[in-house]
């Protein structure tokens, strides 16, 4: 690529960062309050939904083709977003089979109509939102100009800093937050889908928030699955390993295919 082309995609890679990141929620806000007088107490959800499609519409205005390309990624939609989905699930079945080695507690769950709404809206919204500046913008886009690797250790650390304006996180919830990243970032790279990375990252919210609890926007949802301090960190070590062993799996095949390709433009041309 040369200079010129590095310089384009790196300006609108960082504009597309800065709209996404900081432009779009405050629109939405604004809109929401000051010119519809929605409800206060639901418009961060509305703000979320309307930044979502907000930010999607950006994305195709700035890139074009190149972002509808990725949406599906190199095999079919579907094939992505399923394999996104059973990732997912497996990585929740994990964390509970780690539960498991310590002394848990199942409960009923008390969600109400309302929460599971929150629940799915801001689900979405941390879905799109995340996946197009980690995966999409910093991994993608940043990476045809500083390269797949340095990009790749950089969506890491962005994803876990986008994480730490909700509530307070300590090591063992950071480190979480990495492996997922290194997990859909792996994903990523080998299917080429941002739907399967939105899929695999909304599956994943869908499940571990009614399984193990959480807030959304001050709403507290109370966990199915509670467990002392042993069945908590069998379960992180549990996680872990999972998010590992089919991040290097994923990242061996993307070498691999990519060796192939390699291999395939330095061999002699027959006539």
């Amino acid at each position: 690529m040369l200079i010129k082309q590095k310089l384009s995609a790196l300006a609108r890679a960082l504009l597309g960062l800065y709209l996404v990141g900081n432009v779009t929620y405050r629109s939405s806000q604004w809109l929401w309050e000051a010119v519809i007088g929605f409800n206060p107490i639901h418009v961060p959800l509305a703000a979320s939904i309307l930044k979502s499609i907000l930010d999607l519409l950006i994305m195709s205005i700035l890139f074009g083709d190149a972002f509808f390309k990725v949406l599906q990624g190199r095999r079919s939609r579907s094939h992505a977003v399923s394999l996104g989905a059973l990732i997912a699930i497996g990585l929740i079945t994990a964390m509970l089979l780690g539960t498991a080695c310590g002394q848990i507690t199942w409960s009923a769950s008390h969600m109400r109509g309302i929460q599971w709404v929150y629940l799915f809206g801001f689900s979405c919204y941390a879905a799109v939102a995340e996946e197009l500046i980690c995966r999409f913008l910093v991994l993608d886009r940043l990476g045809e100009v500083v390269g797949k690797a340095a990009a790749f250790l950089l969506q890491i650390l962005v994803f876990v800093y986008l994480h730490m304006f909700g509530p307070r996180l300590d090591a063992q919830t950071a480190s979480h937050l990495a492996f997922g990243a290194i997990l859909i970032g792996a994903f990523y790279l080998w299917s080429g889908s941002l739907l399967g990375a939105m899929a695999l990252h909304l599956t994943y919210d869908l499940l571990v928030i009614p399984l193990f609890g959480g807030t959304l926007d001050g709403l507290a949802i109370y966990p199915i699955v509670s467990g002392d301090n042993f069945s908590n960190s069998y379960s992180h070590r549990a996680a872990a390993t999972f998010m590992l062993a089919v991040s290097s799996w994923l990242l061996w095949k993307v070498w691999r295919r990519e060796r192939t390709q390699i291999r395939h433009s330095c061999s002699p041309k027959t006539s």
